[in-house]
């Protein structure tokens, strides 16, 4: 069904946004449908080189191909496509295609550029990595380290909540593989597994290590392989390096949680003294004057 709606798409729409470009700047343009749209696709055409500029800073690689995007304004037609109305946006590697739902939401620079890089920086890894070499969860990882956006998900609702439910609901990696659950309770714990995998990895370990991982998948190897080769320890090793990383910081968090009254209690005593002490002070300090002066 999406590749039939493509298809129409690029026949039909014979009116895209592109303004007047020369060859030079083609490649530093987007392709956008959508010409009811013409806010958000000037907007995005604006902001797209430094988008990219970014991301390729980021990976260390160019964008090899020339962006497709379809602003859809539909959520009906857009969620018969996606399957799933948590959706907001999704990328067609394979067609160096970018599909983004225009809602009151999206549709705000910010978001939109975030939604925009998190599936730009999709297109830019699957130019460089075979799709069977490169798992699901480390995509998604990756593009939300990158952009510091959920990108797909219609405004990531719930999901810093489910922060803590890792150590009890942990999904293994390894079931993300190829795709992620359809329900919003376990999409939400996907998508935060896999940004909290990358971010250890790239602060425990440096960027580089992922950098590294990154450029084995290039050359062919599997991410067992990758991961070994680049930090030494196998990937089931650093899976469960992480989850003891987090079981550690939820035990502190969960005390805190079960003891907030009590901290509560303390803190405030603690206040009163100083504040007496304080007090005390001044006016020892305010009767030794006046004994000065008489």
């Amino acid at each position: 069904m999406k590749k039939a709606f493509f298809l129409f798409a690029w026949m039909a729409c014979t009116l895209s946004y592109s303004g007047s470009l020369g060859a030079e700047e083609l490649m530093q343009s987007l392709t956008i449908v959508g010409e009811s749209h013409q806010v958000p696709a000037r907007h995005l055409q604006k902001s797209y080189p430094e988008i990219r500029s970014d991301i390729e800073t980021a990976l260390g690689w160019k964008l090899l191909s020339q962006p497709k995007v379809v602003l859809i304004a539909d959520r009906e037609v857009f969620e018969k496509m996606t399957g799933n109305p948590a959706i907001s946006a999704f990328a067609v590697p394979s067609q160096h295609l970018i599909v983004i739902l225009l809602s009151s939401e999206t549709s705000q620079p910010y978001i939109l550029n975030a939604t925009f890089k998190h599936e730009l920086c999709h297109l830019l890894l699957h130019d460089h990595i075979q799709e069977v070499l490169l798992p699901r969860w480390l995509d998604e990882g990756i593009c939300q380290w990158v952009s510091g956006s959920l990108g797909e998900i219609l405004m990531g609702r719930g999901v810093a909540a489910r922060g803590m439910d890792i150590a009890r609901h942990f999904i293994p990696l390894k079931q993300l593989t190829e795709r992620f659950p359809q329900d919003k309770g376990s999409l939400l714990l996907a998508y935060e597994e896999s940004r909290r995998f990358v971010e250890y990895l790239t602060a425990h370990y440096g960027k580089q290590s992922l950098l590294g991982i990154l450029q084995h998948l290039k050359q062919g190897d599997d991410i067992d392989r990758a991961v070994f080769a680049t930090i030494s320890k196998s990937f089931e090793n650093l899976q469960q390096e992480w989850l003891e990383d987090i079981q550690a910081g939820n035990a502190w968090l969960i005390w805190t949680t079960q003891h907030l009254y009590e901290i509560l209690f303390f803190i405030g005593a603690l206040l009163t003294v100083l504040a007496f002490v304080r007090l005390t002070i001044r006016k020892r300090d305010y009767f030794a004057e006046h004994e000065d002066e008489e």
